[in-house]
């Protein structure tokens, strides 16, 4: 999930849903924006990793929330690493996870920023995935990307 920009109400239903949906990890692509945010992110019943966005609003604070936290990791601008045996990647910025899709060197790549362009494509053996945004306009319908690390299959969920 990605681009909540203080939307508490929506980031609660996106946490529930995957809770529900009985997901291990949740990777956020940035724009959390302020340190409310973290207290949500904790009722994730599994492990949190955290990138920035181009717009947070508290830095400081996010970190020192998610210092405390043992379940969330802030990684600060980029997240790479191994999870359930595939290598990812994530970035807010989605130009720069295009060009790392590119490369072959991970099995799944997410980014945010473009709040109502939510997309999963194939580039080459990677899957590269845009949740869209958690804060849209009126109207818009908020989702997030669901990705089965054994089958390798994204889906996306309308909250």
């Amino acid at each position: 999930m990605s681009d909540s920009h203080d939307n508490w109400p929506v980031l609660e239903k996106a946490v529930e849903k995957a809770n529900n949906m009985e997901c291990s990890i949740l990777l956020f692509a940035g724009d959390l924006i302020s340190p409310p945010g973290i207290a949500i992110l904790e009722k994730f019943n599994g492990e949190v990793k955290l990138v920035w966005g181009n717009n947070e609003g508290e830095k400081m604070g996010l970190t020192r929330k998610t210092d405390a936290s043992e379940k969330i990791e802030l990684f600060g601008d980029t997240y790479e690493g191994e999870l359930e045996g595939l290598n990812v990647f994530m970035n807010h910025s989605p130009r720069i996870t295009e060009l790392v899709a590119k490369s072959g060197d991970f099995d799944l790549c997410v980014h945010g920023h473009f709040h109502d362009e939510a997309r999963i494509e194939k580039v080459g053996k990677t899957t590269l995935i845009n949740p869209g945004g958690l804060h849209l306009r009126p109207g818009d319908s908020p989702a997030i990307v669901v990705f089965d690390t054994k089958s390798r299959v994204a889906e996306r969920v309308i909250l």
